[in-house]
């Protein structure tokens, strides 16, 4: 219109074009909108299901038993989070692609069917050049995340310890470490750019090159007069558009290299993440039970990565990881599996049963005790006692079902009707009346909050219970509130408020001045159909119980006494 000075045809165009502005613009807006909302809730439903299985059957506990399986909280958040943008978003590329090869793919050919020909080859000699000078760049890309997480967690380790650090001084060996894992990091980024720097050298040529390659096939038919010069610049239009489609990994090498190391991590991780789940139902991604086996039993490389499946080389991480792992012992062959029985109502007015137990460490390297049986009747509260490494607080993990290597059984109460009590208590993010409450949700408790005070007076928390109703509604980071101490008290108090059949406590007093140890176990004496298991060191225990288990190792046979406190 303008090379004709149509001004008729010029403003038909121009409202044509206002037209289809305005159409196109909200149908741009909005399916960015809704694929990056697409994103989002995919993002929300695998972040809910996944941490949901990570809750369940206590696989939290053993992924962090798990030598192979690092940060589980990066995997769970920022691994996720990449996984659903950059595959929802390369999915769709790869779909528009396919449509813009088809629709060009036709016009280039009518054109001349030799540049059909040539791009094809050109983009397959383009691919397979990247997929060889950038093989190595997902292992790198999963050392710097490796590294990266290494190094946040260094950072959280030490303000989760800030006081303890500064009691030590030990300010200058966390700068150190801080500053160890720094260099790794930036060691592997370097890696990175070095390798990305090696592919650019390529890919830039490659992408330059295709302004040209067009017209060099072409211009001896323009020469010779068989074609005119607008067929020179369709055929590059459409041979540009169509190499671009056909060019989607060499245009988004780098991103997919990040994208498939980020995949690798999460698919190890949920791969053994879902070995753990005792009910198969549990898994999102049910696997078979001769794969579950496998990836509890042994300690697997986890899934082959991208390079491996496509035969391109070793995506493997370099031979100098930044925390070696040490080598995996030889496990001993005793390994039938601890069997743990929970029943409503143990017979023989049982509270704990023990038949022919025998305990290795998770890894199998070490047997703690060997063919340990007895019975705890309802009421007759039991002390575990022996010198340190006797595998008395190990004993209370195979009761609890933490550890099953070994063999044997352990019958008790049902896990609704059981308390473990650690040596250092957990406290939850929340008010004071949750933690009184935990675990059980705040939404499950039936009762007052006049019992909530009551227990806090019987465990001498009286500060805490001064403050009545308003306290137990009081949001504070009770872990640093306070202190070991206290946090034990705290601990009873949950007992006494959900009053279990058994409770088990694994030096659950030794913060404990002996006026309120005597207090605390007291009242739990009081406590009616309530039986109690001990693991402590002071002789002051023995006045609270009515036997006493001693555990002297596996060096002695039998390697464990039950006898009676008189």
């Amino acid at each position: 219109a303008l090379s004709a000075k149509d001004q008729a045809l010029f403003i038909e165009k121009t409202a044509n074009f206002a037209v289809g502005l305005a159409v196109a613009t909200p149908l741009t807006v909005l399916f960015r909108f809704q694929r990056s909302r697409l994103a989002l809730n995919w993002r929300a439903w695998m972040t809910t299901e996944l941490a949901r299985q990570y809750c369940t059957d206590q696989t939290f506990y053993q992924i962090e038993l798990d030598p192979r399986v690092d940060n589980p909280d990066q995997r769970l958040t920022e691994d996720i989070k990449a996984f659903t943008a950059v595959s929802l978003d390369f999915g769709i590329d790869l779909m528009t692609s396919a449509i813009d090869l088809v629709s060009f793919s036709g016009i280039l050919y009518s054109i001349y069917p030799e540049l059909f020909y040539v791009i094809f080859a050109y983009a397959t000699f383009g691919t397979l050049t990247t997929l060889q000078l950038g093989k190595t760049l997902v292992g790198q890309n999963a050392q710097v995340l490796l590294r990266e997480a290494n190094l946040r967690y260094s950072l959280v380790r030490l303000r989760e310890n800030a006081e303890s650090i500064a009691f030590y001084g030990g300010e200058a060996q966390e700068a150190r470490e801080v500053r160890d894992r720094l260099e790794g990091a930036v060691e592997g980024r370097r890696a990175v750019l070095g390798t990305q720097r090696n592919l650019e050298f390529f890919t830039t040529a490659y992408r330059y090159a295709i302004q040209i390659l067009p017209v060099l096939v072409v211009s001896p038919l323009y020469f010779a007069g068989t074609i005119e010069l607008g067929v020179i610049t369709q055929s590059s239009g459409a041979f540009n558009s169509i190499l671009d489609d056909l060019s989607l990994i060499v245009n988004e090498f780098e991103g997919i290299s990040r994208f498939s190391a980020g995949l690798r991590r999460l698919t190890a991780f949920v791969e053994r993440m879902e070995g753990y789940q005792r009910n198969a139902s549990n898994a999102t991604f049910v696997l078979s039970e001769a794969q579950r086996a496998k990836l509890v039993e042994t300690a697997g490389d986890g899934p082959p990565g991208f390079w491996r499946m496509l035969g391109k080389g070793d995506s493997a991480a370099p031979s100098t990881p930044p925390v070696p792992a040490p080598p995996s012992p030889s496990p001993l062959p005793l390994s039938d599996g601890i069997h743990n029985l929970e029943l409503a109502i143990l017979s023989g007015s049982r509270a704990l049963a023990i038949d022919d137990l025998s305990l290795l460490t998770p890894d199998g390297s070490r047997l703690l005790f060997a063919n340990v049986s007895l019975t705890v009747r309802c009421g007759e509260h039991l002390l575990v006692t022996g010198q340190s490494g006797a595998g008395k607080s190990s004993m209370l993990r195979a009761i609890a079902g933490l550890w099953t290597r070994g063999s044997g059984m352990v019958t008790r109460p049902l896990t609704a009707d059981t308390m473990f009590l650690p040596q250092r208590p957990y406290c939850a993010l929340g008010s004071l009346r949750q933690q009184l409450v935990y675990p059980r949700p705040l939404e499950e408790w039936t009762g007052t909050d006049d019992a909530l005070l009551r227990a806090l007076g019987e465990v001498q928390l009286t500060r805490l219970a001064s403050e009545g109703t308003a306290g137990l509604d009081a949001v504070r980071d009770w872990a640093d509130e306070l202190s070991l101490g206290e946090q034990q008290r705290l601990s009873i108090a949950r007992v006494l408020l959900r009053k279990p059949r058994l409770a088990i406590l694994d030096e659950a007093t030794s913060a404990l001045d002996l006026e309120n140890e005597a207090l605390l176990y007291n009242a739990l004496g009081q406590l009616e159909g309530l039986t109690y298991l001990s693991v402590g060191h002071r002789p002051s225990l023995l006045n609270f119980h009515a036997s006493q288990l001693r555990l002297y190792g596996v060096e002695r046979t039998p390697c464990y006494a039950v006898e009676t406190i008189g």
